[in-house]
């Protein structure tokens, strides 16, 4: 079970529910609740309705103060009006929890909003646990509770299975639901969480997780809040190898508003949200059907040790279709070895006109042979080694070769899904993952060697020692106001982090940026530093490539000129003088605040090139050094580091610690807010931040915390 901290057992496997607002009149709410939880609960249920009387068989209480002291949880119906008072009344009876499906809170507006923080008072008052407002209830069919309208009470409940569905809104939830029935998908937990006044879907996600039954969790999400707990639950899912399938609302702008008027929620970056789910082994999905085949897939709990696919089809079209599908995918379709393949060219009707390389295409040849026939070859095929995932081709109709198909699932315990022309009863009593469309089906599978062979998640490096506070404070303290640090303290910054910075010296006049570049003994740059010219270029306040004091001095002198004449409102703090450094590649590293899920450090693609093509990966907040260099090593599809000119393992190693250095300052500065590298310059081996801004939070007072 969870551990105390998330224990959610009162509210989602009560021994007892009060009904309060139960009714026995045709086409209320109150009365399809009621039904739904008399019809599987096996537990004592009290309705509770202020009229009395019998209610299908029942005696009903007038009030909650008639129900006997602790009861587990609460179902509550009433207008909103009286839910806080409803719920002040619960916690007096020590009714542990509720499932409010009353509507008309934060999701209506300011009026709805007010009440709905009334209500968190009175919950954190009186600490009863409430999933909602604005909720459609939730489903355990492992304990027999169905406290909700999800499904009418004249639905036939399905036996419980391994698959939780987690969803903040309701009536899609309902949708999900019964589109899941259709498909095969096995429901045992539905769960909607609704506005979230305070139990929200990663608080459901970890509990869930720590179930024995459930073995896959599918997630309707429009907003994340405890980003942490999330993460947490992600973690924990990865550990015990149960599969996260997200479906995420409010990926634009336009349904980003949508969803935070519907849930009254901060919506943070779709960008971020992908790239936490591909950081912690979330797989996030783009459609509901998506979702569905997914959970179909991953519900029977087989994995694969590679991604080769074996395909037999009594149809050569067929075939060739799904080899397509497979390539697409990213699988591969290896010829059968020899020595099986010799076995199966045996078991063929002679004279043969199919095919026995992979795809096998046994033609209408193979059923008129004898019965047994199909279901040799099948089995013949999912016994070869060198395949991984296997799928067949089959008509939705009673017959000997569905019945080798069935068989044949049951035997083996390699994944294998069916494309089909319908859905067929036994396919879904058994659980075979069926599918209606060949791309939809190699998808499936090719999910399931991706989740097989994902890497271990592995936990963040202790960060050490970490930074002098003291120094970090005075050199923050010359910023004195300012939004952001001129560059030449930003790249001190990053340096007392560990990031490798360039050469470099700030001075005050020509004379001495002439010594400067004497001692750094190359070719240098000039930058005039001004906390108005965050981007220098554009104003004339860089020079470049310069080898002899001559030309230093006589740039200097023209660069502050230029600057005075193109940014009179530009006051020159001082002139950095800067190594030159070589680059075979220029490359961009970065921090953002995500609204949610907090900070984000970018890898990608820089110089120039970032204006024509943003390529980038991101890296959620505190990650490993081993992660930072996986990151890198997947940008472009590895072409990165495996093309010519690409980064050698020095050069990633490298470009990982940058991406680390960045990540422990994020933390223990909460009041950077953002971090600009760019470009940082690779060549020979060498790895260093040629440019950077640090954009400051001017509503924070940029104290460091200090390392643990």
């Amino acid at each position: 079970m969870s551990e105390p901290q998330h224990s959610l057992d009162r509210l989602l496997s009560p021994r007892s529910i009060a009904v309060v607002g139960a009714s026995d009149k045709p086409g209320r709410i109150g009365t399809m609740v009621y039904q739904n939880v008399i019809r599987a609960f096996g537990g004592r249920v009290y309705p509770v309705n202020p009229r009395g009387g019998i209610l299908i068989d029942r005696p009903a209480m007038t009030s909650i103060d008639d129900l006997p002291d602790g009861v587990d949880m609460a179902i509550v119906m009433v207008p909103a009006s009286q839910v806080a008072g409803t719920i002040e009344q619960c916690g007096a009876k020590g009714i542990g929890a509720v499932t409010l499906l009353s509507s008309g809170f934060a999701e209506i507006g300011a009026d709805g909003a007010a009440m709905q923080a009334s209500l968190r008072e009175v919950i954190d008052r009186t600490g009863v646990r409430v999933v909602g407002p604005n909720c459609i209830g939730f489903m355990n069919l492992h304990a027999g509770v169905m406290a909700n309208f999800a499904l009418p009470h004249t639905t036939p409940l399905p036996e419980p299975g391994p698959v939780a569905l987690v969803s903040q809104s309701g009536g899609f939830g309902s949708y999900i639901t019964t589109k899941s029935l259709l498909t095969g998908v096995k429901l045992g937990w539905f769960v909607s969480t609704g506005n979230e006044v305070d139990v929200n879907l990663a608080e459901v996600l970890a509990h869930l997780v720590e179930h024995d039954e459930v073995k896959v969790l599918m997630v309707f999400s429009e907003t994340l809040r405890d980003p942490d707990v999330f993460i947490g639950a992600a973690r924990r899912a990865a550990e015990l190898d149960k599969p996260i399938v997200l479906l995420k609302a409010g990926r634009s702008e336009e349904a980003a508003r949508a969803a935070m008027s519907h849930t009254a929620s901060i919506v943070g970056s779709a960008a971020v949200l992908d790239a936490v789910c591909r950081q912690y082994g979330v797989i996030v999905v783009d459609t509901m059907e998506e979702m569905l085949d997914l959970g179909l897939i991953f519900q029977d709990g087989r994995r694969a040790s590679g991604s080769r696919i074996g395909i037999m089809t009594t149809s050569g079209g067929a075939g060739v279709l799904l080899a397509d599908c497979a390539a697409a995918e990213g699988l591969t379709v290896p010829p059968i070895p020899d020595r099986e393949r010799a076995a199966i060219e045996a078991m063929m009707p002679q004279p043969f006109y199919g095919s026995i390389a992979n795809p096998i295409d046994t033609t209408a040849q193979l059923g008129a042979a004898h019965p047994g026939a199909y279901q040799m070859v099948l089995d013949a095929l999912l016994d070869v080694d060198e395949l991984d995932l296997f799928t067949t081709v089959t008509w939705a109709q009673p017959g000997p070769s569905n019945d080798a198909i069935l068989s044949s699932y049951q035997a083996t315990t390699k994944p294998l899904a069916v494309l089909s022309t319908g859905y067929l009863p036994e396919f879904h009593a058994a659980g075979v993952p069926t599918y209606l469309d060949p791309r939809r089906a190699v998808h499936a599978l090719n999910a399931v060697a991706r989740y097989s062979l994902r890497p271990a998640l592995d936990r963040p490096a202790d960060p050490g020692a970490g930074t002098d506070p003291a120094e970090v404070r005075h050199l923050l303290a010359r910023a004195d106001g300012q939004r952001l640090l001129l560059e030449s303290d930003s790249k001190e910054l990053l340096a007392r982090y560990g990031a490798q910075v360039t050469r470099e010296r700030t001075v005050g006049n020509a004379d001495e940026a002439v010594e400067a570049a004497r001692e750094l003994g190359t070719a240098v740059a000039l930058k005039a530093m001004s906390y108005q010219l965050p981007h220098k270029s554009d104003v004339g306040a860089l020079r470049l490539n310069l080898r002899t004091a001559a030309e230093v001095r006589e740039a200097y002198d023209a660069m502050l000129l230029e600057v005075a004449e193109l940014a009179p409102h530009a006051k020159v703090e001082s002139v950095l003088v800067q190594e030159m450094v070589p680059a075979r590649l220029e490359l961009t590293c970065g921090l953002q605040r995500d609204p949610v899920f907090g900070p984000v450090v970018a890898v990608g693609l820089g110089g120039t090139t970032i204006e024509i093509m943003a390529v980038a990966e991101l890296l959620h907040v505190p990650f490993s050094h081993a992660t930072a260099v996986r990151t890198i090593r997947g940008l472009l599809g590895g072409r990165l580091v495996s093309a010519a000119r690409g980064l050698d393992d020095l050069e990633v190693d490298q470009l990982a610690s940058l991406m680390v250095a960045i990540g422990r300052l994020a933390t223990e500065l909460p009041g950077v807010a953002e971090i600009d590298v760019n470009p940082v310059r690779v060549s020979a081996g060498r790895v260093v931040a040629a440019d950077a801004l640090v954009v400051l939070d001017p509503a924070d007072s940029v104290q460091p915390v200090e390392a643990r």
